[in-house]
């Protein structure tokens, strides 16, 4: 087994290009010991936080130098794999072994003034206007209203069932169309089962205002924020998410819809099937792993990875500035930001358990140069 020093001379050759074809064999087996491995091994390894720095260092010195022409250096490519194998396995370290896997941990070291992570939180607004606090209210059945059932599940999901489906008016025989809105605050998440069998996770500082049964010959929904729809299929009835002047229509697909009002464009991501994403009389068709952009004008970009993150518990961002990744941290961890000085024009990549704590996620960020001053719910950006 290598020992701690024998490894970080290795990785030394290796980030700045002099090894050998077998130290570079050899580096890559250890990089999968590392990833693989569950608990910290300071035998192996070396203390973890000084191990950390060392890493970041060694990251940092390669990302400073002169671009190389790849041609005049057979092992450049070794040293692109080397940073982003290091990049990889420090940021695989700090996230998941240390953060995500011991977020349990009462007795690890946080900042005095720390801030819990969101959960789900929201807050339904029925028909008749009142309101029901859904963090707050038992398990079972909410409400009852137009013939419509709603329960909330043990596991936090807001259940939709349609008990009556005549749902006759009183006078005529007109059916009754009822409104309920789910609204997320800042530092909330939510799930909702339509009446449709239609499934919408909600992101924080989201609502959507939804029929509480589907009886016109469109499935129409109004959203703010963000949310992720897994559309129950029905031809006869197209699903259409309004935000604004902009639709989208699909028959029954997964995909994505950002539109925060602070965000500069509202983006439609599609995962699985088509959506055609309209606004006026310009119209886009989507295909899996296209996203629309929708701004002054309407363009379609092939998706980033991690665009959904936030639906499968992660806050994660590739090729970010630092505003990108603070309006995320705004959000759901429920704080105000501010900026101090000139903050450098760098782009982040990264994820972190978005049940970390908000003193997690800024260790990680600190570790970039970039410097926050967490006071009560607000924190400072300084470079």
């Amino acid at each position: 087994m290598m020992d701690k020093h024998a490894f970080m001379q290795l990785a030394g050759k290796v980030t700045d290009g002099t090894a050998t074809e077998q130290e570079l064999s050899l580096y890559s087996n250890y990089i999968n010991h590392f990833k693989s491995d569950t608990e910290w091994d300071d035998q192996l390894m070396g203390n973890e936080e000084a191990t950390k720095l060392q890493l970041f260092e060694m990251i940092n010195s390669v990302t400073e130098m002169k671009v190389i022409p790849f041609y005049k250096h057979r092992t450049f490519s070794y040293l692109v794999a080397a940073c982003i194998a290091l990049i990889s396995i420090t940021i695989g370290i700090i996230f998941y072994n240390n953060y995500t896997q011991h977020s349990g941990d009462k007795n690890r070291t946080v900042l005095k003034n720390d801030i819990a992570p969101g959960g789900n939180k929201a807050i339904l607004t029925l028909a008749d206007g009142s309101q029901v606090l859904l963090s707050d209210a038992d398990n079972g059945k909410i409400a009852e209203e137009a013939g419509i059932s709603i329960t909330k599940s043990k596991d936090g999901q807001l259940i939709y069932q349609v008990n009556n489906p005549a749902l006759a008016a009183a006078t005529g025989n007109e059916p009754v169309v009822t409104y309920n809105t789910i609204s997320t605050p800042r530092g909330g998440q939510y799930q909702v089962l339509l009446p449709d069998g239609t499934q919408v996770w909600l992101n924080a500082s989201s609502s959507l205002k939804f029929p509480t049964s589907f009886i016109a010959n469109q499935r129409n929904v109004m959203l703010t924020g963000e949310a992720y729809f897994e559309v129950s299929r029905n031809k006869k009835k197209p699903f259409i998410v309004n935000v604004g002047e902009m639709k989208v229509e699909v028959l029954g697909t997964h995909f994505d819809v950002m539109a925060y009002p602070d965000e500069q464009s509202i983006n439609t991501t599609l995962i699985e099937g088509s959506v055609k994403v309209a606004r006026n009389n310009e119209s886009r068709i989507l295909k899996p792993g296209q996203q629309a952009i929708v701004g002054d004008e309407m363009q379609v970009v092939k998706a980033a990875g991690d665009v959904i993150a936030w639906k499968n518990g992660l806050t994660s961002f590739k090729d970010a500035d630092i505003r990108t990744i603070m309006r995320q941290v705004a959000r759901w961890y429920d704080v105000e930001v501010n900026y101090e000085g000139e903050i450098p024009r760098r782009l982040f990549t990264g994820e972190i358990s978005r049940k970390a704590n908000l003193s997690e996620l800024i260790k990680i960020i600190e570790l970039s140069n970039i410097q926050l001053r967490l006071e009560g719910k607000t924190i400072t950006v300084m470079p």
